[in-house]
């Protein structure tokens, strides 16, 4: 290894979380969060949560201070690990769960066209499917911390444009677990053909028809819009249908045609999943 090469310092994960198991340090936590921006000084953060043992206090934020609070000539602040863990608990990820009633959408199944899809959420995980043809399925995860916020009719598009966002990022190479980077392989045989991405640092995969990619450059977006589809509000299920897409696929990449109104845009997506052209 060079010596220009970076170096990253990993804590014991064990240590880590050990710091969380007080009430008094998620309350500081929580305290900096809600300062938004804005440093507290020692006596402001003591006074927000609301401790008169000044020793004690001094002790449980010495903890936190390094992992996920951060000194500075201003006063203290959450440290990007500090934001992802007080975002975590506000979303439910480690305190909440939930489940909803199954919620029809007011489309048709892209594949049969004989039912509605439906929406279910169970075990922090939502699926969007037809419950005719069982062809069409589409499983993700979803906060659920942050359920009560919608109504229920407003779930479909809320997962929709939620796992949009998943996939933008998966798309441009981040893990979306652990902002990793990912590795990308054509999957040629699956029908329709296909991309995964496994994380390198994390493990954790994904998958997806190998449209997706096309749909997030901008020469495509151009191309929907173009024909009246605004890719960043219409349901992903309106905008990659089986009506307008065909695909021709080997082991070193596919070309994927998109058809509306007798206009085609055909996009190359190499082995790795990454665009590598696109005419129209």
């Amino acid at each position: 290894m060079s010596d220009d090469a970076i170096h990253v310092l990993r804590k014991q994960p064990e240590a880590v979380f050990s710091l969380l198991g007080n009430e008094l340090r998620i309350e500081i936590l929580r305290a900096l969060s809600e300062s938004r921006d804005e440093p507290q000084t020692f006596s402001e953060l003591r006074a927000r949560v609301e401790e008169r043992d000044s020793g004690k206090f001094n002790y449980h934020l010495g903890k936190l201070e390094g992992t996920f609070v951060r000194r500075t000539e201003d006063g203290y602040e959450l440290t990007i690990a500090g934001h992802q863990v007080v975002g975590a608990l506000i979303a439910g990820t480690y305190t909440a769960d939930a489940e909803i009633p199954t919620v029809e959408t007011t489309d048709r199944c892209p594949l049969c066209d004989e039912s509605v899809l439906t929406v279910t959420y169970e075990g922090e995980h939502v699926e969007i499917e037809c419950q005719h043809c069982e062809e069409f399925v589409s499983t993700f995860w979803f906060p659920s911390g942050t359920l009560d916020q919608y109504e229920p009719e407003e779930l479909p598009e809320i997962f929709d444009r939620w796992m949009y966002t998943l996939f933008q990022q998966t798309t441009a190479g981040f893990c979306v677990n652990c902002a990793g980077r990912l590795t990308g392989e054509l999957e040629p045989d699956r029908e329709p053909p296909a991309i995964s991405w496994t994380c390198d640092l994390c493990g954790d995969k994904s998958r997806a028809s190998a449209s997706m990619p096309l749909l997030f450059h901008p020469a495509t977006q151009g191309f929907f819009f173009e024909h009246g589809i605004d890719v960043s509000s219409t349901p992903t299920w309106r905008v990659l249908t089986p009506q307008t897409l065909t695909y021709e696929a080997d082991e070193t990449g596919a070309t994927v045609t998109v058809t509306i109104d007798g206009d085609e845009l055909v996009g190359h997506i190499d082995e790795t999943g990454r665009v590598s052209s696109v005419e129209w």
